[in-house]
């Protein structure tokens, strides 16, 4: 997004297995740059060719698609790789389980050698190694590890016996100073909206965050955290 705001004659292609995971990053994106103007289209099987033909008519920043539709779509000389500068391939691993590779060395084959490339799999198997060897030039590998612990944190656990209400021991918790700023995670939508509101009522600064809430701001805004003492958000929003 960055990349778009900085020069509006950007292109970033995105690349994913399946319709419903087009359209979905194609919402959270129009949400997200909500007012900027940066346009967007998706283009997928299963949805009419001609209304995708029509779109891209138009300048788009970003062009969200499955490998098949997209391959289609530049064959049919709709789609012009060499105007793409970057390109995400997301959920790699399942395009590849899906038999989508030819299309996607297809894609990447017509693009140009100096384009940035980000690429997500969640396995890393001998096949996603030689993508990554065939797409990526000196790549900077980012893994998310879920047992080790950055040295700059510190960890603490409160046991919470039984019979002890947890909303208090948190409220006795956020009125100590070196609680100025606390980020809250929550098992669901519901608790965490829950929490929120209970918060507010008891004086505190809070503000929730979830899939099915429509944000005034994004959470990337710099006036959020200075408004807020507590940010409540389901642990999946991560």
């Amino acid at each position: 997004i960055n990349k778009v705001l900085q020069n509006s004659k950007e292109q970033v292609m995105v690349i994913v297995p399946t319709r419903e995971l087009a359209i979905q990053i194609d919402v959270e994106l129009k949400a997200l740059t909500s007012g900027l103007k940066i346009f967007s289209v998706v283009c997928v099987g299963g949805m009419g060719i001609g209304t995708q033909l029509r779109d891209l008519r138009y300048h788009n920043n970003f062009i969200i698609g499955t490998p098949g539709r997209l391959k289609d779509l530049i064959e049919r000389k709709a789609i012009r790789l060499a105007e793409f500068n970057t390109v995400v391939l997301d959920e790699a691993d399942r395009m590849l389980d899906m038999g989508f590779v030819n299309d996607m060395r297809a894609i990447m084959g017509g693009m140009p050698k100096g384009r940035q490339t980000l690429f997500f799999s969640a396995t890393l198997s001998s096949d996603i190694e030689k993508l990554i060897k065939d797409f990526l030039r000196e790549p900077v590998r980012i893994s998310v590890k879920t047992r080790d612990t950055s040295k700059n944190v510190d960890q603490d656990v409160i046991k919470v016996g039984l019979g002890t209400n947890k909303f208090d021991l948190l409220h006795d918790l956020l009125k100590q100073k070196e609680f100025s700023k606390v980020l809250i995670f929550g098992r669901t939508k519901h608790g965490v909206e829950k929490l929120s509101r209970v918060l507010a009522q008891k004086g505190f600064k809070a503000e929730s965050i979830h899939g099915n809430k429509n944000q005034k701001y994004p959470l990337s805004d710099k006036q959020l955290l200075p408004r807020r003492q507590c940010i409540v958000s389901p642990s999946s929003i991560i």
